[in-house]
């Protein structure tokens, strides 16, 4: 059988790459080495959506399953690029307070929220909860993926080129693929054959600091994130700008950073990195999933979001073994949701 090929390298493209491995099926990643959003980002995998004291989505079963993911990589790779964090947030009302009280009481929730202790009063203006996370060292994560697809010959670090692919025929520079998977990210617009698909850019800076707080286990989140990533450095984020690409770190980007720290601590922190990303999203916050409309065989897997590394690994194996068994796609994730009745 002719092999599969994923194009883009990211934590979409190297989620691909592994469940296709798993179940014994041949693949080739083209990569082009631009894979900035996968790279910059922080990686926390946040069980909850802050905003209104919520589990994101279908947290049972992706948490589980992306950490259970993870750690067979970490085994595969002889690494560790997954670290276990508390994941503190400090209240913002009286009323987000007493949400995530009766929130504690939900078995739901239960797995992944820790009781309320003395020391969480402790935070401005309103107290602060914990729950359990962990996060990725995401420029490792995909420097050490790259390498070992790699080593395996699975990777062509090349950028895709339309002209030199017969959607007909299936076939790049002259080798045929049984599927094409496209998991380029903001870059989806590229695609002549997905301009129905609305991907869109979400442009986000981060910066890493160094600070000296005693605390070097927990994630803090008030408006801004601050995650431990050792030896006092901290990483800051993150910024959302719409209808821009740009790459290119903003002064009012790193001035807005800073102030919204200072809601987390009156602590002065040094900056010794600002990085930015464009994040794939959608309107309704849900990825899109599936196959092309009348070109058989060419598929997207795109618009992963903030949440791209607590979503992925399910998301991937669930369609490739969709794919493998010829079962219809999700249509929450369709492709054409917005477009198609």
């Amino acid at each position: 059988m002719n092999p599969v090929l994923i194009v883009g390298g990211g934590v979409a493209g190297i989620t691909l790459a592994h469940s296709f491995a798993k179940i014994g099926v041949d693949f080739r990643i083209m990569d082009d080495g631009n894979n900035v959003c996968s790279s910059v980002a922080a990686g926390i995998v946040n069980p909850l959506s802050f905003r209104r004291t919520l589990l994101s989505w279908n947290t049972h079963p992706f948490y589980f399953e992306a950490l259970s993911f993870y750690q067979e990589v970490e085994d595969l790779l002889n690494t560790q690029c997954c670290f276990p964090i508390r994941i503190r947030r400090i209240f913002g009302s009286p009323e987000e307070r007493t949400t995530w009280q009766q929130r504690l009481l939900d078995p739901d929730y239960s797995p992944f929220m820790m009781p309320l202790e003395d020391s969480d009063e402790h935070y401005l203006p309103c107290g602060s909860g914990k729950i359990h996370g962990f996060w990725i060292d995401a420029a490792a994560f995909i420097k050490l993926n790259h390498r070992y697809f790699e080593e395996q010959g699975k990777l062509w670090k090349a950028s895709f080129s339309e002209q030199e692919f017969s959607v007909d025929a299936m076939t790049y520079q002259g080798i045929r693929f049984s599927k094409v998977i496209f998991a380029l990210g903001y870059r989806n617009k590229a695609l002549s054959w997905f301009q129905e698909v609305p991907v869109r850019s979400t442009q986000g800076e981060v910066l890493t600091v160094t600070w000296q707080n005693p605390d070097t286990t927990t994630s803090i989140h008030r408006k801004v994130y601050a995650l431990p990533l050792g030896n006092h450095r901290y990483k800051l984020g993150a910024t959302y700008k719409w209808n821009t690409e740009s790459l290119e770190p903003s002064i009012a980007a790193r001035e807005e950073l800073l102030e919204k720290f200072h809601g987390i601590s009156t602590d002065e922190v040094q900056v010794v990195k600002h990085e930015v990303g464009i994040r794939p999203t959608s309107p309704d916050r849900r990825p899109f999933i599936g196959e092309h409309a009348t070109h058989k065989g060419l598929f997207v897997f795109n618009g992963l979001g903030t949440k791209g590394y607590l979503t992925a690994p399910s998301l991937a194996q669930r369609f490739v073994h969709q794919l493998n068994e010829s079962k219809p796609q999700d249509p929450i994730t369709h492709l054409y949701r917005f477009t198609r009745s």
